[in-house]
């Protein structure tokens, strides 16, 4: 049987130590990755600044009289600030990639730290098994002297402290490993989130160079071509709002007498699939036209010619064919909501009947000098609006 000395049992004890003061091996590599994520965020925040200053300038400029010239300077710092968001939002990914990482080795060192707790832990159980094992009078014979004795259970009380120290640290360690595991979780989530916004960033920057190409293009560098393509963009907007608002109170006054449209749900569906993002957004800072009206609803990039569905059940209250002009569809639903989709190339229902959620009712448009588009238009997108009660209400809000 092993006997443990007084000496041995301080060694022990050190080493436990000695142990727990010891740095992870790893920690160079996770500093170096903290480092890397620092001079990231340094760069994001440079970024960020420059693009303040893009922002400050285009609300200067929105503010005063629109001119060709103008709309043109506007649009190019746009499309500057937009590229500074890519770069911004690519920085960001890349730096909760390097997150990631960091965390990812810091589990794995607090994986091997709780994993050599355990061991000594077993070790010092072994230790008092052995001592547990003999009875007083074997331990008093197998010792020269009662101090002798007296010295071996002192070292048995300060090896029962140091087991509980032990099991101290493995419940904290257990602690921090689950946070750990927790904070990869939360930095998974917002990878996907911010490979979401890098996605829209780079549709805004697509969507904005096509509104330059599409202005230089219906305008051929004329500004009475502009103003007069801008006058008739504004009286377009101004009749379809009217059109809405009246048509929206006269069909609901109507419907109220026959109750079906509260058998049905607002239950709101994407009408078409975002699969671009979003290159306008509700009452968006950035619309070309901020400086005449808000923009009422959110532009999603969409090929010419793609089904549009009904966002929810509902009766089509208008379906305006308008030629070459602002073609769109409104349905009004329960509640006292209704939805609008604009710049529509074909209109599949008919005005006064009842249509399903996700039921087919036009395509898209906006391709300038289509059918539906209107003018001074940016692109194939659906214009998607809600409305309560009459009043524009931003739709992300209400969609899944």
């Amino acid at each position: 049987m092993i006997k443990l000395t007084k000496m041995a049992a301080v060694f022990f004890v050190l080493a436990l130590v000695s142990f727990y003061l010891t740095p992870d091996v790893k920690a160079v590599s996770i500093d170096d990755l903290k480092n890397q994520i620092q001079q990231k965020q340094d760069k994001i925040s440079d970024l960020k600044k420059q693009m303040d200053a893009y922002q400050n300038a285009i609300a200067q400029k929105q503010a005063q009289a629109s001119t060709l010239k103008k709309q043109l300077n506007i649009l190019d710092d746009q499309i500057a600030r937009a590229e500074l968001d890519i770069k911004t939002k690519e920085l960001n990914l890349n730096t909760v990639s390097l997150e990631i990482q960091a965390v990812s080795l810091d589990i794995g060192g607090k994986e091997r730290d709780l994993s050599d707790k355990k061991i000594k832990i077993s070790e010092i159980l072994r230790q008092l098994n052995r001592s547990d094992q003999r009875g007083i009078l074997e331990v008093i014979a197998l010792n020269n002297s009662l101090g002798q004795y007296f010295e071996e259970l002192n070292y048995l009380a300060e090896l029962q402290r140091t087991l509980q120290l032990n099991i101290n640290n493995v419940q904290s360690a257990k602690v921090q490993l689950e946070h750990r595991q927790q904070d990869l979780g939360n930095y998974r989530s917002q990878l996907l989130k911010v490979k979401t916004e890098l996605e829209t960033a780079r549709s805004q920057f697509s969507a904005q160079q096509d509104t330059k190409e599409s202005l230089l293009r219906q305008t051929k560098l004329s500004e009475s071509k502009y103003q007069s393509l801008l006058q008739q963009t504004i009286l377009e907007q101004e009749r379809a709002n009217s059109d809405i608002r009246k048509m929206e109170q006269e069909v609901r006054q109507r419907l109220q007498l026959g109750g079906r449209l509260d058998q049905l749900d607002t239950n709101f569906i994407w009408s078409v699939k975002p699969y671009k993002g979003i290159s306008t957004y509700f009452n968006d800072p950035n619309y070309i036209f901020r400086r005449y009206f808000e923009h009422p609803g959110i532009d999603i990039p969409q090929p010419q010619g793609s089904a549009i569905k009904a966002a929810a059940a509902g009766y089509v209250a208008r379906a305006k064919d308008a030629g070459l002009g602002y073609s769109y569809i409104m349905i009004i639903h329960k509640d006292g909501f209704a939805s609008v989709y604009g710049h529509v190339s074909r209109i599949d229902v008919t005005e006064d009947t009842y249509v399903a959620k996700g039921q087919v009712i036009g395509a898209v448009g906006g391709t300038p000098g289509t059918r539906g588009a209107g003018s001074l238009t940016t692109g194939p997108h659906l214009h998607f609006e809600l409305r309560a009660n009459g009043i524009p209400i931003n739709p992300l809000d209400y969609l899944p």
